[in-house]
């Protein structure tokens, strides 16, 4: 009688318990969004043990949650969280692109697009800049958004009781030398920001990169996303903070208008508007 004999394993790797763990969150359903352990088991066809304790870390970190009268589980805020921004980017994304490619066609400059995160902001899209410098925010980058055009942009939204939820210190960390350094510093600068129309970053992240930045709306009026336009420090003159401010506000209404916002204010329909702007703006410049 041949009898096939399976090597012990005292280990798991990692990439098998996520395996497992995604196994078990795949088992629920809009036809069955709630399950008990027994279920589970009989569906991914692992040990009850096993089972148990994949279920009771997805409950800790919020990917799913238990029903105190039935002990049945179903998905978690946490899930629903992540599958809500997937939602929100991926229109965003492609509400962007069009804009984002024009941008970087007319300046040459890096344009970023980025969501708002507990105080941070995450880099969701990006046009390298078409000059020699390369800047490190890829996307994924995640920064303090008092450090960070688009962050400032964001945060001039915000309520002063939110702004002190998120800064209940004086003092704010620095990462460059000229990265705003107090709370009320960076209150005094969203002032600007909400007159003006746009924020602007002078070194505040990174030696040598400055910008400009501005909201993105959705189809409720509310703040989806940032986008900014980057350049080189020593380029960034009041001149050409106003001319890339003015038009980095123009793209992310444009963008706000694709994602359905209705603006009253705002006239631009096309990226053809966007580009005789452009010209316009080139043709007064001082020779």
């Amino acid at each position: 009688m041949d009898i096939t004999r399976r090597k012990p394993s005292n280990t798991t790797s990692p990439v098998s318990s996520l395996l497992k763990a995604v196994s078990i969150l795949q088992c629920f359903s809009y036809d069955e969004p709630e399950l008990g352990i027994s279920d589970v088991v009989r569906k991914v066809e692992m040990p009850r043990t096993t089972v148990h304790r994949i279920l009771s870390t997805l409950l800790r970190v919020g990917l799913l949650i238990r029903q105190n009268n039935t002990g049945k589980y179903r998905i978690g805020p946490a899930l629903y969280t992540m599958g809500s921004l997937y939602l929100v980017t991926t229109d965003i994304l492609a509400a962007a692109e069009p804009v984002t490619e024009l941008l970087n066609e007319l300046t040459g400059e890096a344009i970023k697009i980025s969501v708002f995160d507990r105080g941070n902001v995450i880099v969701i899209k990006k046009e390298e800049s078409r000059h020699s410098f390369r800047y490190q925010h890829a996307v994924g980058s995640i920064l303090p958004a008092y450090a960070s055009g688009m962050g400032k942009a964001f945060l001039s939204e915000l309520s002063d009781i939110e702004l002190e939820s998120l800064y209940p210190s004086e003092i704010l960390k620095p990462l460059t030398r000229k990265t705003i350094a107090t709370k009320t510093e960076l209150k005094e600068e969203l002032k600007q920001v909400r007159s003006r129309g746009f924020s602007v970053d002078v070194e505040g992240n990174t030696e040598g990169l400055s910008g400009v930045g501005c909201v993105i709306r959705d189809a409720t009026g509310k703040v989806a996303a940032a986008m900014s336009i980057g350049v080189y420090a020593h380029t960034f003159t009041e001149e050409r903070m106003l001319q890339l401010g003015t038009l980095n506000k123009i793209g992310a209404t444009l963008i706000s208008y694709r994602l359905g916002y209705q603006d009253p204010n705002n006239v631009v329909r096309s990226l053809e508007e966007i580009r005789a702007w452009w010209k316009n703006s080139q043709r007064q410049k001082p020779s």
